[in-house]
């Protein structure tokens, strides 16, 4: 194991990195000051090549069986360059969308940035969606290709999607399909080399779908600029140091803070870990413990699941220097907890699809730490809270988490085909998600929940529309209202109120039955762990159901 480390580095304050921070030093770091156009793989892997460190560990793989897997920034280029090349070869035009239903292997990587490198949009879909879900996001985004792994080949289903699938582990589990293109044979066969593409820091690079709370899924689109917009969020936030750092980020690069995680670090020319199977207090310690992890990038649920296995947890985390957490609100528990135990403050970050990660509590920087408070505005970004009008308000007045953002800073552009649901989001020059916050006398962020309904379970942010939709596809089912309640370990558990045609017989086998439904519809992260049966559901006059009378402590409409 790594011998620990030093914890007792100086770091400037907050104010003073806020001043000292400038956007030309961010685009050069990314190599991009002066620059007409970006070539985002020369930026994520070829120049680290160029610059010598080809041969150097970038992605650092445990698979479920324990594989130990070492890939170089140079394997890691070769193997885009062929993804591109086979895209190019199959008719792919730069702005076409290509999906990926990947799980966390090496050659998810590689498949992002050969899409990049060839000019596509990549649309990342989570393996744990329900087959109707993933069609809909290859049908919205008219995805050309999708790379599937076989695992995950059932969930598109004969005539569901016009994508070409290139299916990876072909074979296995007889998941392949006629017409597929075997991921494997198909990159044998491509050259290594392919012609850079330069584009605008305006291109879109991603579509990353929204959870869906008051309709279908959105599909934020995101800037070829993610790198720069997310530059500060890896240097100040993350406080991630190249050459030295053991970085782990558990999230998934089909959700979007595991995304926003891997590529930057990328671009900073850090080895990453990539541990394929799911962070459990267990595969948490031992990976930790094995590896000598410095920087650890997780969610609270996970952070909470650790923390029950008590004191004895104590030296898993000699190594550990840095703790970052995104998802859900950190509770003042798990930070006292850990200061204590490992000696290291987790630091609570807040984003949103449309956002990036642009407030938060910063390891770089030498600032108080207020548990609960989601931090301040990263170097860059500018925050504020502001009124439905898109007027800031003063300290201590609980209104919408606005980002106002420039050609540096931009992360979202637009939602996809959604001109009206564009518009919608914008509060004067703000951009507002409707997650709602105050801000105190010293300028924290303070959550103070959503105004959307979005429900946020160990780390998953799920909106009530999907769940609710599945719930009436039940031919008892007349209403359902789906919220987010109070949770020890998951932050907030889903909590379905259903209103039945008739009295259930059994209401726990009812119960159970309608969680294997949401399950098969929405998918296994999903569904409600709690279901109450209910006479009525609170409504407004217009009849918009009242989720946030259902989240109070004795909801009303029983």
């Amino acid at each position: 194991m790594t011998a620990p480390i030093s914890h007792g580095m100086t770091k400037p304050g907050y104010s003073n990195g806020v001043a000292a921070f400038a956007w030309s030093q961010a685009l050069d770091d990314l190599g991009w000051a002066g620059a007409d156009g970006v070539d985002l793989a020369w930026t994520l892997v070829d120049r680290h090549v160029a610059a010598g460190r080809g041969h150097q560990t970038v992605i650092h793989w445990i698979g479920a069986d324990g594989t130990d897997r070492r890939v170089s920034f140079v394997e890691l280029a070769s193997e885009s360059r062929r993804v591109a090349s086979l895209l190019h070869r199959q008719g792919l035009k730069p702005g076409d969308r290509v999906a990926g239903l990947l799980p966390r292997v090496p050659e998810t990587i590689a498949i992002i940035i050969g899409c990049l490198r060839a000019g596509a949009i990549y649309v990342p879909i989570f393996g744990g969606f329900s087959p109707e879900a993933v069609s809909y996001r290859l049908n919205h985004s008219a995805a050309r290709f999708a790379f599937v792994a076989s695992v995950y080949r059932g969930l598109i289903r004969e005539n569901s999607s016009s994508a070409t699938v290139i299916s990876l582990g072909a074979g296995k589990l007889g998941a392949d399909k006629p017409g597929d293109i075997d991921y494997a044979r198909a990159i044998a066969a491509e050259p290594d080399a392919f012609v850079p593409l330069r584009v605008s820091r305006e291109t879109p690079a991603f579509i990353i779908y929204t959870s869906g709370s008051t309709g279908r899924p959105k599909g934020c689109v995101i800037a070829a600029n993610m790198l720069a917009a997310m530059w500060p969020y890896v240097r100040f936030s993350l406080d991630l140091r190249p050459q030295v750092d053991v970085f782990w980020p558990t999230g998934d690069p089909s959700w979007g803070y595991g995304l926003c995680c891997y590529l930057p670090a990328l671009a900073a020319g850090a080895m990453v870990m990539s541990v394929e199977a799911n962070a459990s207090a267990g595969v948490c310690l031992d990976i930790i413990s094995k590896y000598g992890v410095t920087n650890f990038a997780t969610n609270p649920t996970v952070m909470r699941s650790l923390m029950a296995q008590g004191e004895a947890i104590a030296p898993a985390g000699a190594t550990v220097r840095t703790i970052s957490c995104c998802g859900e609100p950190l509770n003042g528990e798990v930070v006292t907890f850990f200061r204590r135990v490992w000696n290291c403050t987790p630091m609570d970050h807040f984003g949103a699809t449309e956002f990036g990660l642009p407030v938060g509590n910063h390891n770089a920087f030498s600032m108080d730490v207020k548990p609960g408070s989601m931090g301040l505005p990263a170097p860059g970004q500018r925050m504020a809270v502001v009124d439905s009008d898109g007027q800031e308000l003063p300290p201590g007045t609980t209104g919408y988490i606005a980002q106002r953002t420039d050609e540096n800073s931009r992360y979202w552009l637009r939602y996809w085909n959604d001109d009206d649901a564009t518009r919608a989001l914008f509060k004067g020059e703000w951009v507002c998600t409707g997650d709602l916050a105050r801000r105190d006398g010293d300028g924290y962020f303070w959550f103070e929940g959503r105004s959307d309904d979005i429900i946020k379970s160990s780390g998953y942010r799920i909106g009530p529309f999907e769940i609710e939709s599945a719930l009436l596809r039940h031919p008892l089912v007349i209403e359902a209202a789906a919220v987010g309640v109070p949770d020890d370990v998951r932050g907030e558990a889903i909590k379905a109120f259903v209103v039945l045609r008739t009295p259930p017989q059994d209401p726990g086998a009812l119960s159970s039955e309608l969680v294997q439904l949401v399950k098969s519809v929405c998918g296994r992260h999903q569904y409600p762990h709690i279901v109450e049966f209910v006479a009525s559901l609170p409504k407004t006059q217009t009849g918009k159901i009242q989720r946030f009378l259902l989240r109070a402590p004795n909801p009303k409409g029983h």
